[in-house]
């Protein structure tokens, strides 16, 4: 077996990207491949991941860019080297495009095929700044996110479009209707509460909706991490409906590990920053409303698995969110639609063929 370390953004807690990198590493072809997974620290996705058998190394990995960790990011890369020759590492793949600078540093020394996989919309300085040139394949998971590194005039063949995927197994249309509590037509938005994730707009929609149609719930589904940014901002998000007197109409339901019960307790996602999420809700059979950012616009079929808005037209989305709550056959036709269309776009099997196919052009080169 051909052993490769993947590098993961975090091993504390679970969001979109050690979603992907799970549905990744648990799926590769073991007959060729050896994953071994670097987190920068322990929880429970360091754990998840140690109950698939697969071996998991806790090592801090600072900010390369800080001058405060100038000594202890350049003690951490001499361990991730001496970790990647122990190991005989043949290729790096980082889940996050912010380690580069590890996979430059592994590169320098020992000379191996290296990854980045780019889950963020970044800009042309962030592609400057994070050494993607020296990248050997770039993976971004949408069009969208490939076009900073084309104006960036990084090498076009160095990049692929790999869309993210979903278990299909687990996300299930069939049982939406019992998993609902509610006779009220339930939207959700779902992740990280942190400004990126906009729960702020999502309450300000809320509010616009419910004075509209009162049959309509919201839930904002996850938790903010403990800094003291995430807190203030879960503080304003929370401030903000209080402000609305929007208590009774939109829930908190912190953090939740069991996200395919979750889709079922929701007729309708609406997403502001995009993510596997999208995959998730539609595998769920439910129509998704997003906003043109990231992959949103290349998951979402406008008219007929949702609707995507520019950024700035709430008044817009929460139009199309009363249109929906009082058209359920049009929602269950969109959501049948959503359905059919992750089946035929966000499988797990198609997800990793393309990944398995880069690292084979790449080893077979080097």
């Amino acid at each position: 077996m051909i052993p490769i370390l993947y590098l993961s953004h975090c091993g504390s807690s679970i969001g979109g990207g050690e979603k992907q990198l799970y549905y990744l590493t648990t799926n590769l072809d073991r007959d060729k491949y050896q994953p071994i997974i670097v987190c920068p620290d322990d929880g429970v996705f360091a754990e998840k991941l140690r109950n698939t058998k697969i071996p998991t190394i806790i090592l801090h990995l600072p900010s390369w860019r800080k001058t405060t960790s100038l000594l202890s990011r350049y003690r951490a890369a001499a361990k991730l080297t001496n970790l990647t020759r122990k190991h005989n590492i043949q290729l790096v793949h980082t889940s996050d495009s912010w380690l580069n600078h590890y996979l430059i540093h592994i590169k320098k020394h020992i000379g191996i095929p290296i990854i980045s996989h780019v889950r963020n919309l970044l800009t042309p300085m962030q592609v400057s700044k994070y050494g993607f040139d020296l990248m050997d394949r770039i993976i971004s998971i949408s069009h969208q996110s490939k076009k900073p590194f084309v104006k960036s005039e990084v090498s076009t063949p160095k990049i692929d479009v790999v869309l993210n995927c979903v278990d299909l197994s687990k996300f299930q249309p069939e049982s939406k209707k019992n998993g609902k509590q509610s006779d009220k037509f339930v939207v959700g938005l779902v992740g990280r509460i942190e400004p990126f994730k906009r729960q702020d707009t999502f309450v300000e929609l809320a509010n616009l909706v419910i004075q509209q149609c009162q049959n309509v719930t919201f839930q904002i589904i996850g938790a903010a991490l403990d800094t003291p940014k995430h807190r203030t901002f879960a503080k304003q998000v929370r401030e903000l409906v209080t402000k609305y007197n929007l208590n009774d109409s939109i829930h908190f339901t912190g953090h939740r590990d069991d996200m395919p019960q979750v889709m079922q307790e929701l007729d309708l996602l609406v997403t502001l920053s995009a993510g596997s999420v999208i995959a998730e809700a539609m595998a769920s059979g439910l129509p998704v409303i997003g906003t043109y950012i990231g992959s949103t616009d290349e998951m979402i079929i406008e008219g007929v698995t949702g609707y995507i808005f520019p950024t700035d037209k709430i008044d817009h989305i929460s139009a199309k969110i009363v249109q929906l709550a009082k058209n359920p056959e049009l929602c269950i036709q969109m959501g049948n639609a959503a359905r059919n269309h992750a089946e035929s776009t966000f499988s797990i099997d198609r997800h990793v063929q393309k990944i398995q196919d880069i690292y084979m052009e790449l080893l077979d080169r080097n």
